[in-house]
């Protein structure tokens, strides 16, 4: 999940200049949240899991 939200270098100096401008610290909060809610599923489910009849 988080290769996602990383900082990608742009390797053609024309389009860099005038797309990259994607920062994660811009986005830090969004992703600390994200982070939190797929550690937060990942648990339930192993409690479902574990729950269930083998």
């Amino acid at each position: 999940m988080l290769d996602q939200w990383k900082e990608h270098k742009i390797s053609d100096p024309t389009v860099a200049e005038k797309f990259n401008t994607y920062r994660f610290a811009d986005h830090k909060e969004k992703v600390i949240d994200l982070l939190a809610r797929v550690c937060t599923v990942s648990v339930e489910t192993m409690k479902i899991v574990r729950a269930m009849p083998t």
